[in-house]
């Protein structure tokens, strides 16, 4: 699962623990903050198995799955065959990406991908961590600790490092397994019985991408937000010190 799918999941957790927490609440108890624990510490467990056998599939199975770019294409029909049924057609773009799943991969496309899905179950384990400390503080009555601006600051760089890194890396093995893919150097083929002059008049015939390396930015906002809630909870527990002989 993505960094973003992290994300998304703990949202999703917390709201569902906020719908269920009336029918198990107790009085001065806080069952949406431990149904949120128990989710994300089973998202944790979840996460880390994933990356664990995601590592091995890359490791050691003779096919993966992979998305890889394709230079822009789109079907062309010989000038003599003719279709029905269509009322539209394509004027411009095509097809520019391609899930596939690939036999004969180079171990160094390999390694790319393993590294790529590595730090994303770091990150993954990281976020989750971060949701579990905060709701054992609430738990504690301590909501304010120093280990929750540490788990918290921590996080906001290891999304950012990660959350690009693996996009990186992710993008290069792709263009590899392009290139790996579609690099045809040669091909020989009847032009009489087939009527193509060249390989790209073939229907269904790809060729890898250029250079194309597709990077959002979305890990850069979602690290500087955590990193803000960090300094909130820093600023909460320096609050917290001081107002703790007037009470």
């Amino acid at each position: 699962m993505s960094i973003l799918g992290t994300f998304v999941m703990l949202l999703m957790a917390f709201l569902v623990a906020l719908l269920a927490a009336p029918h198990v609440a107790r009085k001065g108890k806080t069952p949406e903050v431990g149904l949120t624990r128990w989710v994300a510490i089973a998202y944790v467990v979840i996460a880390g198995g994933a990356t664990i056998y995601r590592l091995a599939e890359i490791a050691m199975s003779p096919n993966l799955r992979i998305s890889m770019p394709v230079r822009e294409f789109w079907p062309r029909i010989p000038a003599s065959a003719g279709v029905e049924g269509p009322t539209a057609q394509v004027v411009s773009g095509g097809i520019t990406r391609a899930l596939v799943e690939v036999q004969g991969l180079a171990s160094g496309t390999r390694w790319l991908l393993g590294a790529g899905e590595l730090l994303q179950g770091i990150a993954a384990l990281f976020i989750g961590a971060a949701v579990i400390s905060m709701c054992n503080g609430h738990l504690r009555k301590v909501s304010f600790r120093p280990a929750l601006v540490k788990w918290f600051s921590a996080a906001a760089v290891v999304i950012v490092v990660c959350g690009l890194a693996w996009q990186v890396l992710e993008g290069i093995a792709g263009m590899q397994a392009s290139e790996q893919v579609l690099g045809v150097v040669g091909a020989h083929w009847d032009t009489a019985s087939m009527g193509r002059e060249s390989l790209n008049d073939i229907i269904g015939q790809l060729e890898p991408s250029g250079l194309e390396l597709e990077v959002n930015f979305w890990p850069l906002w979602a690290g500087l937000g955590l990193f803000t809630t960090a300094q909130i909870f820093k600023r909460g527990l320096e609050m917290q010190k001081d107002t703790a002989g007037l009470i």
